[in-house]
């Protein structure tokens, strides 16, 4: 699997749209700090650094439509096809692992990055911290976003993989990790709760704290709403995106690796 991962590597930093979604995020975190910077504004005080200096809910879907570009880069001329049907079907497992490996790796990476950039903004912008928090914690918050962004960038990779398909996977990409999905679902479900002599929208109050749109929205927060209980189930966001990110991430990586597998590459 380590030669694979150096292959993605080495073929994603070769690439333009790499690069194009660094200049971007760079552009999106430093133009406003510059803006502040340059104008003539009264003193302003952010509470904390975690819920200044990076915006999670953007993040996890562009972490997601760049899991659609590398998982669907060249399926249309048949490399993909190629190399698998010369495959064994314990090496189709890890080719198949490894592009969620890669797509979870990469998404460390762009957190860590948008990090340091929004860091980096704030200096710019001479607006200070009130309340910095201690660096664990920080370094917690950046782990939690990243389980928040975890399964919608492996169930993306599930689905460039089922569908072969660069427009599908991106538009489900797009729809998935902003929320869409889970929204319409729910409301779908309390729709027929309410026709069948149920309340409208019990259905999204009881389960919706439990999904991972409305987990990332909390961390998004920061540090001290991730840790807190003090929330409409009594348990921290961070409590919340282990028992739900992290099995359902494992399990979109399973089904990947064990089933998608076998299907017929041709």
């Amino acid at each position: 699997m380590i030669a694979l991962l150096r292959s993605d590597a080495y073929r994603v930093l070769r690439s333009r749209w790499i690069w194009v979604a660094a200049a971007i995020v760079t552009f999106l975190m430093l133009a406003p700090a510059l803006m502040m910077r340059w104008t003539s504004m009264g003193p302003i005080y952010y509470d904390d650094l975690t819920s200044s200096a990076l915006a999670i809910n953007g993040i996890q879907m562009l972490a997601a439509v760049m899991a659609a570009i590398v998982c669907c880069d060249r399926t249309d001329i048949g490399f993909t096809r190629s190399i698998l049907s010369s495959l064994g079907e314990r090496a189709r497992k890890v080719w198949f692992a490894e592009k969620c490996v890669f797509s979870l790796a990469l998404t460390a990476v762009l957190l860590a990055f948008t990090f340091a950039v929004g860091l980096l903004g704030l200096l710019v912008s001479g607006v200070p911290v009130a309340n910095p928090e201690p660096a664990w914690q920080v370094a917690a918050w950046l782990g939690c976003a990243w389980l928040c962004a975890a399964p919608y960038v492996v169930l993306t990779v599930l689905v460039a993989h089922l569908t072969r398909g660069e427009g599908v996977t991106i538009g489900f990409a797009v729809l998935a990790s902003s929320g869409l999905l889970e929204g319409g679902l729910l409301i779908g479900v309390d729709f027929l709760y309410a026709l069948l002599g149920g309340e409208f929208l019990t259905v999204t109050a009881a389960v919706g704290p439990w999904m991972p749109a409305e987990i990332a929205s909390a961390v998004s927060a920061g540090v001290r709403t991730m840790l807190s209980v003090e929330n409409a189930v009594g348990m921290a966001p961070a409590l919340r995106a282990l028992v739900v990110c992290l099995p359902l991430t494992a399990v979109a990586v399973a089904a990947d690796a064990l089933l998608v597998s076998r299907r017929d590459v041709a």
